[in-house]
């Protein structure tokens, strides 16, 4: 059977506080051993996630921050869905200013700041820094203003979209576009041979990502349980947090494969 892995990075394949990846290493090497693909699908920058398939051992396509773009390596090619913050972060920040709303983004902070705030080497921190379609955002200001400002950015075609550490400005997208369109160019499998689509994530911004899967893997984190899904033929909550609940899952999900029981949880075509 045909599987693709789509997989969150912070707080998902990810440690959120140490950035380790190694309670998760045993799967990982199972699924490139098994030549099934993980794709990286994570609201960091580009660049971050080069670094981190570079340390991964991994050459397959990524998702880069929330959705917005998808990068194809074997084609050399980058497919954009979301629209480039140069074009309305000025905007924004004019409306932060006559509005007086409170609150501040990576546009704003210095790579030690943002160091000091997320725990990333300022080496990695610069990288984060290297954002083409989103700005995250620490909300400062109240409720109400935060509905306020939703609905006056909205007037400028943005969003604001949950993470698990900031909100992010951002225009109408989200994980699933890039899964659906990867989804969209995959053969047609035969019937015995079922495409099976696998989504880990932990917070609301991987909600579309999970909704889109045929089988969802709700990582536990503080904001797991306001994800909300109706769309997977087979959801999975883990009860331990990033990596150790990623390789929890994913070894639940491979003796389902060896034995045979996800047939029943596939798509005979591309959606």
């Amino acid at each position: 059977m045909p599987i693709l892995v789509f997989t969150d990075l912070d707080g998902s394949l990810m440690e959120r506080e140490t950035y380790s990846m190694e309670p998760a290493r045993l799967a990982l090497q199972t699924l490139q051993s098994r030549e099934i693909p993980v794709i990286i699908n994570s609201s960091k920058t580009a660049q971050e996630i080069q670094a981190v398939q570079k340390k991964l051992g991994l050459s397959e396509a990524f998702v880069s921050e929330n959705g917005a773009s998808l990068y194809l390596p074997k084609a050399d090619e980058i497919r954009e869905f979301g629209q480039p913050r140069e074009t309305w972060l000025g905007a924004v920040h004019q409306l932060r200013a006559k509005e007086k709303y409170l609150f501040t983004g990576f546009y704003d902070w210095s790579a030690r700041e943002i160091s000091k705030l997320t725990g990333l080497s300022q080496e990695q921190a610069k990288l984060s820094k290297i954002r083409q379609y989103s700005e995250p955002i620490l909300w400062c200001d109240s409720v109400d203003a935060r509905a306020k400002f939703e609905r006056r950015i909205a007037q400028l075609g943005l969003r604001l979209l949950e993470g698990g550490r900031f909100l992010s400005i951002q225009s109408h997208f989200d994980k699933s576009n890039a899964m659906n369109w990867m989804i969209q160019q995959q053969p047609a499998p035969p019937k015995s041979q079922p495409l099976i689509t696998v989504a880990l994530g932990d917070s609301p911004n991987d909600e579309a990502m999970l909704n889109s899967a045929d089988i969802a893997v709700v990582i536990k984190s503080a904001k797991s349980d306001r994800i909300r899904l109706n769309g997977p033929n087979k959801v999975i909550k883990t009860k331990h947090p990033g990596p150790v609940g990623w390789q929890d899952a994913m070894t639940e999900i491979l003796k389902l494969y060896d034995s045979g029981l996800l047939r029943s949880m596939g798509n005979y075509s591309s959606q």
